[in-house]
């Protein structure tokens, strides 16, 4: 009996452990590269749109984050995507079309490098 109500309390311990963890996205048809930003790791996914000039990019913190604090998570990202879109728009000017957050630590940009 004893070995069973162990068992049901590890069950319930982990269960909300994992509800409390913030869900990774993903993104389809998206090169993945790992990146290390102040001192955090993100997954750094960047594809076309199919628009000539026009990409989309997701970036999610590759370690577990729980409780994430929404305003320092964008805040973080913010500080990763500058150099992808540089490298990607080959230092021509861009436009930020779109950007926030998805989720509590998913953050979004789409952007369209300038002729």
């Amino acid at each position: 009996m004893r070995v069973i109500v162990v068992a049901v309390a590890a069950i319930l311990t982990a269960s909300l452990f994992l509800g409390a963890c913030a869900p990774k996205a993903s993104l389809d048809d998206t090169q993945v590269e790992m990146v290390t930003v102040g001192g955090r790791k993100y997954e750094v996914r960047l594809g076309s749109t199919g628009t000539p000039g026009e990409y989309r990019m997701l970036i999610v913190r590759a370690t577990l984050v729980i409780n994430a604090d929404s305003e320092n998570e964008a805040e973080r990202a913010q500080n990763v995507y500058p150099r992808f879109i540089e490298r990607t728009c080959k230092g021509r000017p861009h436009e930020i079309l779109s950007e926030g957050l998805s989720g509590k630590v998913n953050y979004y940009v789409l952007f369209r490098c300038k002729a």
